[in-house]
């Protein structure tokens, strides 16, 4: 969930088999000079026909000793046979690697038959993604009364989006998160293999960075800050995280078109608009701060948990209480906030790690998508306090709903994790599971054989609960359960036919006996 409008969803890899793994390693050989052909095969026809006479002469006089070297002549003209063949293919390989690698190539047809459109996709997505965020965000608002059988009444002085002050404040927010994700502190931990067998080392400090935050917030607090500042500067704040996503984007690209190839994302096409939407690069750095994983959690994770805190301070300084669906929705929050800087080190086996490069969707993602739309039932609670819900049964049923994600989602992303870093660990080592050609197994059992992706249903049920918040008079409230279930169904299909590339058949089988989707019964 939480990650960048998407969630931490789930890695896959890229070779078919070991004998296909194989093949892409060969293409990294040094060329093959004709001269070694001509003479491979020279050599090839001479031990033939040595073959030959030898069993001529064997048959003449049977009591010569070549008749017993045959057999061991037959062996070496198979060999000999084999390396030529093998000498064959590398050439061919190399001839075409001078053009585009069949690596890259594969890749873009997948990216044209299940990404986001490709070139058109991608420029269509940059622009429409920010007007939806607008638009959500104006809706709900208390003028507008957060429905949707009419339009917006938007605003057309400038000063209603653009501040200065607020643009310093979250900047001043992004650099604090780079800053405390480079304090040396807290365990490195080795990222999964990627392209080529290279392993990345991470800092994983996210936890420290978010208790330090939480700090900044409460002596903020204590010191009498207006607590209803971001409030009322919403829209200039969503504004101001928008733009400094495009820059992010902008940099990432230009930072990537002097990258080798070896550092870029399995989706670059070399189309512009593509690589800018999808990302270039796979893992670009500074130094030793990984751009990517320090935004995955920090800036948009740990501020949509403090704009909740800060409505819920807000509400308490102007009334001397908090409405118990606003207090609710924020604790709800809070838990995911915290489990998932908790379990920081687990988004390191997520695709979004792995395989997706790093462009405006990740960068939108994570900096402006995450604080505007998942902050919305907070807001929606907080402008209309009447229409959530109250009554206690209600409220302990959302509990029971969010309890029942919650168990779901870390249960099955624990034990995934688990499962990856240490198969033989006495919680996994007992499940099923299926071998697979690339030397890997699949686990199917345990959460993972309840259906193939455990904890996308665990998300949607939190995001559900979220949402039921706000009770059940508006459908807004509802967008983000909705969007992400469209959205995880995307991404399931999209790691699915990756997954299927990977482990081929065995793939097939671990679908014929985990049917479902993402919902038992249902899909």
């Amino acid at each position: 969930m939480a990650n960048r409008g998407r969630p931490r969803s789930r890695s896959r890899g890229r070779s078919v088999s070991k004998s296909r793994s194989a093949n892409k390693t060969k293409t990294s050989s040094p060329p093959v000079k004709p001269e070694t052909i001509r003479k491979s095969r020279s050599l090839s026809a001479s031990r033939k026909k040595v073959s030959t006479d030898s069993a001529f002469k064997s048959h003449d006089d049977p009591d010569t000793p070549i008749r017993a070297s045959l057999r061991l002549q037959e062996k070496i003209r198979k060999q000999l046979e084999e390396e030529v063949t093998m000498v064959r293919n590398r050439l061919k390989t190399n001839g075409n690697s001078s053009t585009t690698p069949p690596a890259k190539q594969e890749v873009t047809s997948q990216h044209d038959v299940i990404g986001f459109g490709g070139a058109v996709g991608g420029a269509a997505l940059s622009v429409l993604l920010p007007a939806l965020v607008y638009a959500i965000v104006i809706a709900c608002d208390k003028r507008n009364g957060c429905v949707i059988t009419r339009l917006p009444s938007f605003s057309v002085d400038l000063k209603d989006y653009f501040d200065m002050k607020v643009f310093g404040v979250v900047l001043s927010w992004y650099l604090l998160q780079v800053l405390l994700a480079l304090l040396p502190i807290g365990p490195q931990v080795m990222g999964q293999p990627l392209k080529g067998g290279k392993r990345l080392l991470y800092r994983c400090n996210g936890f420290l960075a978010l208790l330090i935050s939480i700090l900044i917030f409460a002596v903020a607090l204590h010191q009498g800050a207006p607590m209803d500042y971001i409030h009322k500067h919403w829209l200039q704040f969503v504004t101001a995280s928008i733009v400094y996503s495009f820059v992010l984007a902008v940099g990432l690209y230009i930072h990537a078109l002097y990258v080798p190839d070896s550092e870029l994302a399995p989706e670059a096409t070399g189309s512009l608009f593509n690589d800018f939407f999808m990302g270039r690069e796979l893992n670009p750095r500074v130094g030793s701060l990984d751009l990517k994983f320090m935004c995955e959690l920090r800036p948009g994770l740990i501020g949509w948990m403090l704009v909740d805190w800060s409505l819920c301070a807000s509400q308490y300084q102007q009334s001397g209480a908090v409405t118990p669906a606003l207090a609710l929705v924020t604790l709800f929050q809070t838990i995911y906030v915290f489990d998932a800087l908790k379990h920081e080190s687990s988004i390191l086996t997520t695709m979004d790690i792995i395989t997706e490069g790093f462009g405006f969707m990740l960068a939108f993602g994570d900096l402006a998508w995450v604080p505007a739309l998942y902050t919305l039932q907070a807001h929606f609670i907080y402008n209309f306090p009447e229409l959530a819900v109250s009554n206690v049964y209600g409220l302990v049923a959302i509990g029971i709903v969010k309890a029942a994600g919650y168990i779901i989602f870390r249960g099955a992303n624990s034990q995934k994790d688990v499962f990856r870093n240490n198969p033989n660990d006495s919680s996994v080592a007992h499940l099923a599971t299926i071998p697979t050609s690339a030397g890997k197994k699949l686990l199917c059992a345990g959460y993972w054989g309840i259906c193939r992706r455990p904890n996308y249903l665990g998300d949607i049920l939190m995001a559900t609960a979220w949402s039921l918040t706000c009770g059940t008079t508006h459908l807004l409230p509802y967008f983000y359960p909705i969007y992400f279930f469209i959205l995880l169904v995307h991404r399931q299909i999209r790691d699915e036919a990756y997954c299927k590339q990977k482990y081929g058949a065995a793939w097939d089988s671990y679908c014929k006996k985990v049917p479902y989707r993402i919902i038992p019964y249902v899909f």
